[in-house]
């Protein structure tokens, strides 16, 4: 299995970058694509992921991680934003999710955060991401949901994301996006 990591990013059009970034890839291709401003904190994430996708690819075609700050509370670790800065205690929570969940992903009834998204090829043909809008994630997961597909969050797999750090009002703050 081939899991290929992706950060694209084309101004004003990060749906068409991931697009222009996928149809690269050889058909038999597993795609994770990554914010720029997230960090695996275990020496064996592409290990962990190998394993979450043998165990979860008939079940899910669309799989997130869990997070230290992003707007749903459902890929939140705690169900709130972290304003703690230590990697080192996030490693620790890494580590610790790993151990507790391993490679159990549950359904979630709305969208994944664009922060990370693990999907086979296949999935993209089907259902490619909107260009030109700020909301690729939210209008690939509802279209992959639309098709008859599960999206699901891996509870094992814990990534630190900067997620607009600093700002007042993060969840809101989307000018970079536009």
């Amino acid at each position: 299995m081939s899991v290929f990591y992706l950060t694209p990013w084309k101004t004003g059009d990060i749906g068409g970058g991931i697009n222009e970034s996928v149809a690269l890839l050889p058909a038999d291709a597993w795609v994770c694509v990554r914010d720029g401003d997230t960090l695996f904190l275990t020496p064996d994430w592409g290990a962990q992921i190998g394993q979450i996708i043998a165990c979860n690819a008939g079940r899910f075609d669309v799989i997130g991680a869990m997070t230290n700050r992003i707007r749903s509370p459902l890929q939140l670790h705690g169900g709130e934003l972290s304003e703690n800065g230590d990697i080192g205690y996030h490693r620790e929570i890494a580590r610790q999710r790993w151990r507790d969940h391993g490679t159990s992903v549950a359904e979630v009834p709305g969208p994944l955060a664009g922060m990370c998204l693990i999907f086979h090829r296949t999935v993209w043909e089907r259902v490619p991401f909107e260009p030109y809008t700020i909301y690729f994630d939210k209008r690939f997961c509802a279209r992959v949901r639309e098709s008859g597909g599960r999206l699901g969050v891996a509870h094992g797999l814990y990534l630190f994301h900067l997620y607009r750090w600093g700002e007042i009002d993060p969840v809101n703050s989307i000018d970079h996006l536009r």
